[in-house]
């Protein structure tokens, strides 16, 4: 994953994405949907493969969803996987598997959302960021991958540099699919209304979806909701009753709260975490070469922004902010400040994984989104004490 090539490291790619008529989406969940929204008058989308049983057979976004079984394989169709990275690890050893090859036979989201817009408009185009106003949570959940237990103290941004973060990034990107507010825990913290309203009223024409989480424990103020009303936001309220079921009355009255002011949200119910162990994890002594490809193999696609800098992996990000990590090396960040027309596609390049070092340091302590990890953890328990 080393920076060879600047500027070029895609070309090949861009050149099969081309010669295909059509494509199959592998995943119908809410990649598939936002990709639906972005892609659905730019190029012939045929249907959804899932490996989901219940979707099988049924129409989503007007598309019918079919198995991967019920596909041929032919040169002039595609197929571009759908899914989030902890999602799409055994699906991508399923098209492996099947002969399917990387960027010639099947094309991941984010590649090709920013490909082939940056090549065929010269339009700088991202899936995804991940904004992290700040770590404060009232959960300690052992497996958290913002690692707050490890850290010692929390931490939270001004204002003003939150407001810089966000039009520097728009100076620079043309259009977002999903524009992440993250935590921590962010109805905890002071600004999270005000700066979703500002990103909604700046730059609500260049984002597909503008999203925020709640670990479903806290029932923000009036002020909050009537502020949060009057975005175009989706709130993603994750269901960890099972794990603290002391808050579930104010899940249930979230809920309530969230509907009385009419703003839009889904749970999220999930039945397990990976766990990126970085205290049971020592790669150190991997040879550069092999935790290249470490770090290759993980389909860790997220990104951070901070301080007026992309950085290569937010996870990564993270375990610095919490003290586990290290510094970050220059070679882990691309400052947008020395972005100009010239490195549109330098910049999706760095976007898509690529560093000159072609890894970070905390790889070395991180398992990753690996098919190697299969250490499955439940949904946020907490630790001890």
């Amino acid at each position: 994953m080393k920076w060879k090539n600047k500027g070029h490291e895609f070309d090949e790619a861009y050149q099969k994405m081309k010669s295909k008529e059509s494509y199959y989406l592998f995943g119908a969940g809410d990649y598939g949907t936002q990709f639906v929204k972005m892609f659905q008058n730019e190029i012939n989308i045929i249907c959804y493969i899932d490996n989901d049983k219940k979707k099988q057979g049924s129409i989503i976004n007007e598309l019918e969803c079919i198995p991967f079984d019920a596909v041929k394989k032919e040169d002039s169709i595609g197929i571009i996987v759908t899914m989030s990275q902890s999602a799409r690890v055994m699906p991508i050893e399923q098209l492996t598997q099947n002969g399917y090859k990387k960027n010639e036979d099947y094309f991941i989201i984010e590649e090709f959302i920013s490909v082939y817009n940056v090549y065929k408009y010269n339009k700088v185009v991202f899936s995804s960021i991940s904004f992290l106003p700040a770590t404060i949570c009232n959960l300690k959940c052992k497996h958290c991958l913002n690692f707050n237990p490890y850290a010692k103290k929390y931490y939270a941004r001004d204002w003003d540099s939150l407001v810089s973060d966000i039009d520097l990034f728009f100076d620079c990107v043309d259009y977002i699919m999903l524009f992440h507010v993250s935590g921590g825990e962010p109805l905890l913290y002071q600004y999270t209304a005000d700066i979703i309203s500002y990103i909604d009223t700046n730059y609500r024409d260049k984002i597909g979806t503008l999203r925020t989480v709640t670990n479903g424990t806290v029932v923000p103020s009036d002020r909050v909701l009537e502020k949060l009303s009057q975005c175009n936001v989706e709130i993603t309220v994750d269901d960890y009753r099972e794990a603290v079921p002391e808050y579930s009355r104010n899940f249930e009255e979230l809920i309530e709260k969230l509907e009385q002011y009419g703003i839009k949200y889904y749970i999220n119910k999930v039945d397990s975490w990976i766990d990126l162990a970085p205290e049971r994890t020592d790669f150190s002594d991997m040879k550069e070469e092999q935790i290249i490809n470490h770090r290759d193999a993980c389909s860790q696609s997220w990104e951070e922004l901070r301080d007026k800098k992309l950085y290569s992996c937010n996870y990564a990000a993270y375990a610095v902010v919490a003290g586990i990590a290290g510094e970050q090396d220059i070679e882990e960040v691309y400052d947008l400040r020395a972005y100009t027309q010239d490195s549109k596609k330098e910049l999706i390049e760095f976007r898509l994984g690529f560093t000159t070092k072609g890894y970070t340091n905390f790889c070395k302590k991180c398992r990753g989104f690996t098919k190697e990890n299969r250490d499955f953890v439940l949904p946020a328990i907490q630790c001890e004490g």
